[in-house]
């Protein structure tokens, strides 16, 4: 296991950051590339808002593995190993509001419920018995299973792509899939480390081989491109920033999740009041700045987290190259063109691998404390409610919007809030069943 203040050399170090900046950068462009299309901003919008999203993430990553003390126990980010990018939580609700009230709307919203991210951090160890592990583990398993449908997408070639659904594709992103199993399983040191970038590297090669690799976009990108702020306006809409409000209080919850993957997995303990409480404020600011220079919120990526518990890597110094090269990404839109370059079916692969191992991830948190009947009943009411409705969204088209934006569009906050009522019901009753056998 690596320790955080163990001496690693460039030669291990680079190969890890690599392969966290792998895990990210696709699920990091995609929410931008889907909010310009519903945006219709077209190529240069495009680029704008995933230079914003990649800037957003090597931002919040230096916040968070690099804090800044504030008052008494504060400070601006939780100190632990991660990597950060776009918050899912945030990504069917913004493609929404995107379409329906515009950019400048959705940006609005997005920095005042940012703001009120940052109390709710101040404030949040007061409610934090509220997040068990089963709540977090459900918030986890549901949001691993709704990446599922992208993943297979991906793998497909591409939804929209020209060549979707051609049997070339299933089969680079089939030998991926394999390539990285295989190494996890019998790889040693740093073959099995870096099992994913080594998977996505012989995956890329193939498709070199078989001429699929599109490299217009790198030929035609600027070398240099500082991210621009408040492209798009800023507007206030108070329907959206209730909403967006409502969505940062379960994103917190997804956060949760993700920092207690990565305690449990790269360090065997839970997570701390102090490092969740900073995390929160950490991810709040550096969300305040995605949302000025036209990205959703930031998160802890619970991907790298689940690399990260596989490999045990906590040393930070892998995630500040990781983040410096997801900055370089960002102010380069030739580099970042490269790894766009990259097939769907082989980002598929791996992603499938990821996103397995983020649902694992999920179940580990729920069983964490037994797996008794009541955990069962709630865990799997939850997951199969949450997961069913945001597979048949229209199913919502009669309840009021704001239901619609937050229960439709999410895969995750649905689960959530059942598993929370749930909790607390059962809870209540033990509490009565206790008190009248003292009596």
């Amino acid at each position: 296991m690596q320790n955080n203040n163990e001496e690693m050399s460039i030669k291990k170090v680079l190969p890890l950051s690599i392969q966290h900046l792998l895990a990210m950068f696709v699920a990091t462009i995609v929410p931008p590339l889907l909010i310009a299309n519903v945006a219709n901003v077209g190529v240069e919008g495009t680029t704008i808002l995933i230079q914003a999203a990649l800037f957003a993430s090597a931002i919040g990553t230096f916040i968070q593995i690099f804090p800044i003390p504030l008052m008494k126990n504060f400070k601006t980010g939780s100190g632990l190993p991660m990597m950060m990018g776009m918050n899912y939580v945030f990504l069917g609700i913004s493609i929404s509001v995107a379409g329906q009230y515009g950019l400048s709307a959705l940006f609005g919203g997005l920095i005042v419920s940012s703001i009120f991210g940052i109390f709710m951090g101040f404030f949040i160890k007061k409610v934090i018995r509220l997040f068990t592990p089963l709540v977090s583990g459900v918030l986890v398993t549901c949001m691993g299973i709704g990446l599922y449908q992208p993943a297979i997408n991906n793998l497909a070639g591409g939804l929209g792509s020209s060549t979707y659904g051609e049997p070339i594709n299933f089969f680079i992103g089939s030998i991926v899939v394999f390539i990285i199993v295989i190494f996890i399983k019998f790889g040693k040191g740093t073959v099995k480390d870096t099992a994913i970038l080594l998977g996505i590297i012989v995956g890329y090669i193939i498709s070199l081989f078989l001429g699929i690799v599109d490299f217009s976009a790198f030929k035609s990108a600027q070398w240099f491109a500082f991210p621009k702020s408040f492209s798009y306006g800023v507007e206030f809409n108070l329907k959206v920033i209730v909403v967006f409000i409502i969505a940062y209080a379960i994103a917190i919850i997804d956060f949760m999740g993700c920092c207690t993957v990565t305690t449990l997995g790269g360090y065997d303990r839970e997570l701390e009041g102090d490092e969740y409480a900073n995390g929160i404020i950490g991810g709040a600011i550096a969300s305040i700045i995605a949302a000025i220079f036209g990205a959703i919120p930031v998160a802890g990526l619970s991907q790298n987290a689940a690399i990260l518990s596989m490999n045990k890597g906590v040393n930070r110094l892998i995630f500040f190259i990781g983040g410096i090269l997801v900055f370089m990404a960002s102010i380069s839109p030739k580099l970042a063109s490269l790894l766009i370059s990259i097939p769907n079916a082989v980002m598929g692969g791996a992603t499938i691998v990821v996103f397995g191992m983020i649902t694992m991830a999920g179940v580990m948190l729920i069983t964490m404390l037994g797996f008794d009947d009541e955990t069962k009943l709630i865990a799997g009411v939850s997951i199969a409610t949450s997961i069913g409705i945001s597979n048949i969204p229209s199913l919502l088209n009669k309840f009021p919007e704001t239901i619609q934006i937050l229960v439709g569009e999410s895969s995750i906050i649905s689960g959530v809030v059942i598993a929370l009522v749930f909790q607390e019901l059962f809870k209540f009753f033990d509490d009565r069943k206790l008190k009248k056998r003292k009596l």
